[in-house]
């Protein structure tokens, strides 16, 4: 999930509920919050000022390690069960 600070479509308490309902269901979800950035900031150049190429350069990168880790990263098959994290220092 990516949304921007500035949102006037989400809310910060619509985006905190988007996130705990997700927690709530056990989904495995990254969730990303950009400070500064609207909700069109991957749009074209003539969005009405809200592109970010910053911004918008992060998220793509965001979208290829995804990509990267579940397309191309042949695990085998789901079984639905996510390990927890090992704490070995």
């Amino acid at each position: 999930m990516i949304f921007g600070v500035k949102d006037t479509h989400v809310d910060g308490p619509g985006r905190d509920l988007i996130r705990s309902k997700l927690r709530d269901a056990g989904v495995t979800a990254s969730f990303h919050e950009f400070a500064w950035a609207q909700h069109a900031f991957i749009r074209d150049e003539l969005s009405k000022g809200r592109y970010d190429p910053a911004v918008t350069k992060v998220c793509f990168e965001i979208l290829l390690e995804l990509f990267g880790r579940v397309l191309k990263t042949d695990l085998g098959a789901r079984d639905g069960r996510v390990a927890p994290p090992e704490h070995v220092c």
